[in-house]
């Protein structure tokens, strides 16, 4: 499958407001999200990469009939944002640097994104959003132009620790007012039991659960 798609999907992404882009990524995202849930899901490595390709496809809405420069990417690329800077490290997204003319750089990041599609209870930390390394955001700018650091979660209500995790993430958002976020408040029929767990032999029963959505953003 290709992974380098026409500018206008960069465009059409980025033209959106930072919750625009947020909304778009929780509702592309989910169906994939409860299919992993249900059916399971693997984390063996070239695995995990290329299912958060195809997610970051969706969420793009790229067509393979539109083919061009904006490279979706997963971990297993290894651009120098992944392994220049301790603990910045996104799993997946799409990017093309400024050209000759400095015009049409886009770079968007889904941090922890195998997490995010892997579990229901996964903590959010906006701390990462941000290049640890103060030297690294006007980096990333200068070379690639728009840049905007993504994280995604979709927490069941049926989790015990999901209250406290919930009260967790609203105390530690306050200190990161500009970070901008979206919630969405969904319902799915998910596996009562073993979630994210290849297929067992035993019958699958599905349960109505409550699900909140929660992804979390900022441009450089």
């Amino acid at each position: 499958m290709p992974t380098g798609y026409d500018l206008k999907f960069a465009k059409a992404f980025f033209d959106l407001p930072a919750e625009g882009r947020l909304n778009k990524i929780i509702d592309n995202s989910f169906p994939s999200w409860i299919e992993n849930c249900n059916t399971g899901v693997s984390l063996i490595y070239a695995n995990a990469c290329k299912m958060m390709e195809g997610v970051t496809e969706k969420v793009l809405e790229t067509d393979e009939d539109h083919l061009g420069p904006f490279e979706v990417f997963a971990s297993s690329t290894a651009y120098e944002v992944e392994t220049g800077y301790d603990l910045y490290n996104p799993d997946t997204g799409a990017i093309v640097p400024l050209n000759e003319k400095g015009e049409d750089g886009y770079f968007y990041m889904l941090e922890t994104g195998i997490r995010s599609m892997s579990c229901d209870d996964g903590v959010l930390d906006p701390r990462w959003l941000i290049p640890e390394n103060p030297e690294t955001r006007p980096y990333l700018v200068k070379k690639y132009g728009k840049v905007f650091s993504a994280q995604l979660r979709f927490w069941s209500h049926d989790s015990e620790t999901y209250k406290a995790r919930y009260d967790e993430y609203k105390a530690m958002m306050a200190k990161f007012p500009d970070v901008k976020v979206v919630e969405k408040e969904l319902t799915a029929s998910l596996r009562n039991k073993f979630r994210f767990r290849p297929k067992r032999k035993e019958k699958i029963d599905l349960v109505e659960t409550k699900v909140t959505a929660i992804a979390i953003g900022i441009d450089f």
